[in-house]
């Protein structure tokens, strides 16, 4: 139900009152004179009491106080509205000046003696201050009415130009595209998959050695048994994390501080996580890599090789990793070196695929080297995900106004068969 407003109960109020006095003006003027009277007179008795009762039943004043509290309500909320526009402009104003005190700290004033001037912001505080001074009433009737209007049309001041009312380089604008150190162009997390580990301690059984094997039973013979060796293989995860700190001046007069560190910071770890993943991979990599009889000539043929001995023990090939420098020398493979038909496949960017397996090239790699993985038997072990973090509250932080950015990964890789990896050198490097 729409609420009403004063005017309309007044207004509702007045209509009730004067029916009240209609009806007992017609009560008190008629007279029963015959019995056959009797049954007006008492209507007219009771349409006289129903109109006063209907009057002294409505609760007109209890509503009146509802619509006085509301306005009360109203203008404590106009004053607070008020007050945050006055702290507002106080913080507006408070920048302006903090900006002209950093456009003036930019570059050291001119050797040369120079007229006396107003910054922009003494010019912007004085023009506002004015203002307000002259326009006293029409900002206090704005503070008490809440539908109320009140704008500042500031009177020119005079001309504000760069030789006259600044002092130093303007602001300055920034490149987005910072000229940062690349990242790398593939992960190695990228090529395996992950799973998660909320405790920390992954444990996993490793195949390590069987004895015996599946055999034929002739007619009363006895069936073959066989003794598989396992192995409980723990991985324990670690933090691999780095920090960085900066002032919170920094952060202010650097809007772009926030972005760009993160890209750095990101780039850093996985630098990090790159070298510590394919070290714990090809360290722990037990594949084959004996040379393969007729497949000795040049570098496509061994990786050829070390395919074969993967393909040989069972596993897949899912990719073979080698450094760029490596990648390079198997692009130059002369077709008169190299002309297996369907062998060795170079596209047009320079994917290059031995036997149908890609041969990626990564900053991380060693060079001369190569890592044949069987992806189902690598993965990623997560217990807290990457993550980046800003807080003031580190060592003294809070005292000096520095802001620490900390990126970290609770993790670790695991090899479910070193002998499912083959780490394989060209000889190319002595």
């Amino acid at each position: 139900m729409e609420k009403k407003t004063a005017a309309q109960i007044e207004a509702e109020k007045k209509q009730l009152k004067d029916s009240y006095e209609l009806c007992k003006k017609s009560f008190e003027e008629f007279k029963a004179d015959k019995p056959e009277d009797l049954p007006k007179y008492f209507q007219l008795m009771t349409d006289m009491y129903e109109a006063k009762a209907a009057m002294e039943q409505k609760n007109f004043d209890a509503q009146i106080d509802e619509i006085k509290a509301a306005a009360e309500e109203a203008k404590e909320a106009k004053a607070e509205e008020i007050k945050s526009i006055q702290e507002q402009l106080k913080i507006s104003i408070g920048a302006i000046e903090l900006l002209d005190v950093r456009v003036k700290g930019i570059r050291a004033a001119k050797s040369a003696p120079q007229p006396e001037r107003k910054t922009f912001g003494e010019l912007y505080t004085d023009a506002i201050s004015e203002a307000f001074e002259t326009r006293q009433d029409e900002f206090k009737a704005f503070q008490k009415d809440r539908n109320a209007k009140f704008s500042l049309e500031l009177k020119t001041v005079g001309n504000m130009l760069l030789s006259s009312n600044l002092t130093g380089d303007g602001v300055a604008s920034y490149n987005q595209r910072q000229g940062i150190v690349p990242s790398q162009k593939m992960n190695f997390r990228d090529l395996m998959p992950t799973t998660s580990s909320p405790t920390g301690l992954y444990v996993t059984y490793r195949e390590t050695g069987t004895e015996g094997e599946i055999g034929v039973q002739t007619e009363g013979s006895a069936k073959s048994q066989i003794d598989y060796d396992l192995t409980e293989v723990k991985v324990v995860s670690d933090y691999i994390s780095g920090f960085a700190r900066f002032s919170k001046q920094m952060m202010y007069q650097l809007p772009f501080l926030t972005g760009t560190l993160q890209r750095m910071l990101l780039r850093d770890f996985y630098k990090k996580e790159n070298s510590t993943f394919f070290t714990a991979v090809s360290g722990g990599a037990t594949g084959s890599t004996t040379a393969v009889t007729g497949l000795t000539n040049n570098d496509a043929e061994q990786l050829l090789g070390f395919i074969t001995n993967q393909l040989s023990a069972n596993f897949n090939a899912s990719y073979a990793l080698v450094s760029f420098g490596q990648w390079a020398r198997l692009l130059a493979t002369k077709p008169s070196d190299y002309s297996v038909p369907g062998g060795m496949i170079i596209d047009s960017v320079g994917n290059i695929r031995i036997a149908g397996v890609p041969v990626i090239g990564a900053a991380w790699v060693t060079d001369d080297k190569v890592l044949i993985v069987d992806a189902d038997y690598l993965e990623r072990v997560e217990t807290e995900s990457l993550r980046i973090d800003f807080s003031y509250d580190d060592a003294d932080n809070f005292t000096k106004n520095l802001v620490t950015a900390r990126v970290e990964c609770f993790e670790d890789v695991n090899l479910l068969r070193t002998d499912a990896m083959i780490y394989g050198d060209f000889g190319n490097v002595s």
